[in-house]
This record gives structure tokens, sequence and C-alpha cells, in this order.
């Protein structure tokens, strides 16, 4: 029943999870029969947001394609604002229709993504949301470890939100603990007019001035600057504080959107062991003996998915009475809310993006780059994540080659991709180490222990 996201969580905002009804849907004939106005004729339950197959669902694997469908109905308190159904991750295409009309499309099997209900929305009442995800296998698809139980279907916590005209569609936290400031970057959904603000209220620290106020320039949908952050309480994994923050968008002094979140004040950098040669992981400014373990981050009863967030907690708190201070997500892009229990409990997590299987080819270079912006732009505000990894080894990057016999190879221009790939995340992420294992690039590199000579 959590909020999905803790560091993007809206003041008005419904869960969506439970009991869904629930078709299959093997001949792929749903569309072309307009079930998403037949939603009554769906013979089957599943409990959201477990993916099907898995036990927790409540259902076997009968096909590649599934239909969901449940009613939503809209609080009256919520007139007059945009109003979103946002899906935390689904797999792997999922098309969206209200009451018969299409909503949207999107493809990706791991982060979040979202339709607004808005213009087709009726005062009073109940209205059906139909939801139909394909996952049928091709070679491109970011396969991940699901060879372990496919996360086929919604698979992470559904919401519907409520919002202003101009509202936040990114914030993002950037710590300078040698300089006691952290800058706020902030888009929004539209351009500021004359009386557009921002407004940042501390809930916890001991800043001066626990509300601080930027106007939005007329035209612009973006603003940055600095806070300092006074008496400045880092993050570390004995004492892992967390600044509470509340961001809102304001028009003429009326609140149009609130996003609750939180960062930390820590700093990632690579420095030598004092007294040595040898490259260590730093954490604000001292080296960091890393004690980790590859979390496989699978659940034999929901597959990619948890069967609570006390279990995410306990998983957390388990790593660090076992004595590790780190963990390696593995070809997973994890669940925000086991992300918000190792910032809240204090264990550092080395995020990878899932990998295919097939070749490297335009589409799965096009699926790559939809997971790994993704990624870093959900959980860019999470302190514990202290790298990217981007390719684990060479999976997924090597191209057959027909011969007389035929060859796997990772030739140049996957070579030249993997490292464009390198700079662009450096270009999305400069605040935290990347992993490019593939390409053996050491420019500011830590490779993975597979490798670690």
């Amino acid at each position: 029943p959590e909020h999905p996201r803790p560091a993007f969580q809206r003041n008005q905002w419904l869960n969506l999870n439970g009991q869904w009804d629930f078709r299959f849907d093997p001949q792929n004939a749903g569309e072309n029969e307009k079930w998403y106005d037949k939603s009554d004729s769906f013979d089957k339950k599943i409990l959201v947001p477990f993916p099907w197959g898995s036990k927790l669902s409540g259902i076997n694997n009968e096909a590649e394609i599934g239909w969901y469908s449940r009613q939503i109905e809209v609080p009256s308190d919520w007139n007059g604002k945009k109003i979103f159904i946002v899906f935390g991750a689904s797999d792997w295409i999922t098309t969206a229709w209200l009451d018969g009309q299409k909503l949207g499309s999107y493809q990706g099997g791991y982060t979040p993504f979202e339709f607004e209900i808005t213009p087709y929305l009726k005062k009073g009442g109940k209205q059906q949301l139909v939801v139909r995800v394909d996952d049928s296998p091709f070679p491109y698809k970011l396969y991940g470890k699901q060879g372990y139980g496919e996360a086929k279907g919604i698979w992470q916590t559904v919401i519907m939100d409520a919002r202003g005209q101009c509202f936040m569609k990114s914030l993002k936290f950037t710590p300078d603990i040698d300089n006691r400031k952290v800058t706020l970057e902030i888009t929004t959904s539209q351009p500021g007019s004359d009386n557009t603000a921002i407004k940042i209220k501390f809930l916890n620290g001991s800043q001066t001035s626990s509300e601080i106020t930027r106007k939005l320039p007329k035209g612009s949908n973006d603003l940055n600057f600095e806070i300092p952050i006074e008496k400045m309480q880092l993050w570390d994994l004995d004492n892992p504080f967390l600044y509470d923050v509340k961001v809102s968008v304001n028009e003429s002094d009326k609140e149009l959107d609130c996003i609750q979140s939180y960062f930390g004040m820590r700093k990632i950098s690579v420095m030598n062991l004092p007294g040595t040669k040898y490259p260590y992981i730093a954490l604000n400014n001292k080296p960091v003996y890393l004690q980790m373990c590859l979390d496989q981050s699978y659940n034999p009863d929901g597959f990619y998915t948890f069967p609570s967030d006390e279990f995410m907690r306990d998983e957390i708190l388990r790593s660090k009475r076992i004595g590790l201070n780190a963990n390696r997500i593995h070809i997973k892009v994890e669940i925000p809310r086991k992300l918000y229990w190792a910032d809240r409990l204090g264990l550092l997590i080395m995020a990878d993006v899932p990998n295919f299987w097939g070749e490297p080819d335009a589409n799965a270079r096009k699926e790559y780059m939809v997971a790994m912006k993704g990624m870093i732009e959900r959980d860019y505000n999470h302190p514990s994540i202290f790298q990217w990894v981007l390719f684990n080894e060479t999976w997924g990057l090597s191209t057959e080659i027909n011969g007389s016999t035929k060859k796997s190879l990772y030739l140049p221009e996957t070579q030249t991709w993997v490292q464009n790939v390198y700079r662009q995340a450096k270009l999305l992420d400069h605040s935290r180490l990347i992993e490019d294992n593939s390409a053996c690039n050491y420019d500011h590199v830590v490779t993975d222990v597979n490798s670690w000579h």
C-alpha cells in the first residue's frame, strides 16, 4: 500500500494495487475484438503488482499477452487538476484505455511511465481502466535475470495522482559537501509566467531559513540554483542522515504542485589508499573497503517483485547484519522502495542496467537507452547509489559472424557505441562512478569484481 517512490511523492495520490480482473490473449485477438470495451468477459483475477506466472499473482503463466481491468474513481476534491495513471514498471509493451478511449502505449520493461486521463474523465461515478501488456519474446528485449522467473506484465505499483496545470517533471539534488551546498535542478511541464515560483521547505536539518523561494524564469521550464547547507550533516554508513524536503510550484501564491522528497549530503569519488598507490572508492573523502555481495534481487514467490515493503527493508538490514556495506543489484533496475531503505538504513548500492541476450542491433540499442536513461532519471536522488553499471562484461554485445565457422565477436563498432553510452551516462550524472567493464575505459571507471585483477 505504500507510495512507490518516496523520493518523488505528491500529496494527492491513490494506490491502485490489489485484485484486478484479468484475461489471457494467446491468439493476440483482443485489440481486433475490442476487449477494451468488453472487460466483463475477463475470466480471471490477478493480484497487482505481481507478474503473472508468479505465485503471489495468483495465476499461472498461460500466454505472452495479458489484459487487466479494474474500476477507478477520481476523488471529488481533485476537480480542476490534471489526473495521471502512473505505472512503476510493466514488462514489456503496455497499452491502456479508459472507458474504451485509448490513453497511449509504452515500450520498456523497467522504468516508470504514465498516461494522462484528464480529457476522458466523467464527473461522478466509476470508470473502467483496461490495460493490455504484450510480453512476446524478442532477442533485443532487456531480459536481464528473468531466467530465474519471468516478470511478465505489471510488476511494480500502479497509482493515480493529481497535479496542477504546471507540475514538476523532474527534481534533482546534487550534493557538494566540499562547498557545503546542494544544487537543485527542476524541470516543469510548462514554461513559467511572470508569477511562477518554486518553493523549497526543509522539514529537518538546521537551516536558518527553512523555506526558500526562487522565481521560475518566464518562458522557461528549467530552474537550477544552489542552496547553502548550514551545520551540514553527512550521509554515511553509520549515520545515513537524509534531508527531508517539500518542493512546490506556485502561481501567485497558489500551490499548483507539491512533491515530498529527500537528499543526502555525501560525496562519491576515487582516491588512493593513504600511503599506497591502490585506488579505493571513497565516501565523503574517506576510502571505503567495500564488503559487497551480488544481490540477485529475485524472489521465488514474486520474481522481480517482493512480497512486501517489510521484506525489502529486511533485505537491507540483513545485509548490514552480516557485515556488508554495499550490494550490487545484478542486471535489474531495482524497485525504488528497496533503494529507499538502503538510503534510510545506510547501505551503498551499485545499480545495473539489464542486458539483452540477442545481438546489439538498432532495436537492442534503442531498448537499452530507454532503460539506462530512465534508471538514472528516476534514481538520481538516492544517496545510496554510488555507481551505475552500464554493461555486465560483454553480455549481449557480441555479433555472430558467418563464415566457414560461426564466430561471435565484440566488434569495433559495438565498442564505439559502448564508449558513447558511457559518455552519455556521465553527462546525465557526473556525481557518481560509471562502470563500463566491456570497454575497459578507466577514466573514473571501476570495473566489477570479475575483472578486478
